[in-house]
């Protein structure tokens, strides 16, 4: 069975809204109110690129409508600096926390053996994240 899709898409080629025939609209004017509002139609094999049942593309990031109409690769995703540190820093700062409250009970409980060894696993901890934050630059 062949489905007339109508897809909207963003700026960028990403398909941000699918109406299909039959569920949405199934008369020529309804079907027109869609057209009217920025959908195209879009046939049964461009639709399947676009929800990803033909891969992830060269990028492995899916298929956006290309300039010419037709399903092209996404372009891949490039990561800054400025995301990979803070994904960096997501990771550390529980744990620096965790060992900052550990640190302050061992102190009012006058533990010295463990306020010594959570005070080298926090030292041991901010050298490993300063390292990544800079391996990340």
């Amino acid at each position: 069975m062949i489905f007339m899709y109508l897809c909207k898409f963003d700026f960028d080629g990403n398909r941000i809204a699918t109406v299909a025939e039959g569920i949405h609209f199934s008369t020529e004017a309804e079907k027109q109110k869609y057209l009217d509002d920025g959908y195209i139609e879009t046939s049964d094999d461009d639709y399947a690129y676009y929800v990803g049942n033909r891969g992830a593309g060269a990028n492995g990031t899916g298929y956006v409508r290309g300039a010419d109409g037709k399903p092209t690769d996404a372009p891949a995703i490039v990561v800054t600096t400025e995301q990979k540190q803070a994904s960096i820093a997501a990771d550390y700062e529980s744990q620096i926390s965790e060992l900052k409250d550990a640190l302050a009970t061992a102190t009012l409980a006058g533990d010295e053996s463990l306020i010594a060894e959570l005070k080298s696993e926090y030292a041991e901890v901010k050298a490993e994240y300063e390292a990544a934050l800079k391996g990340a630059e």
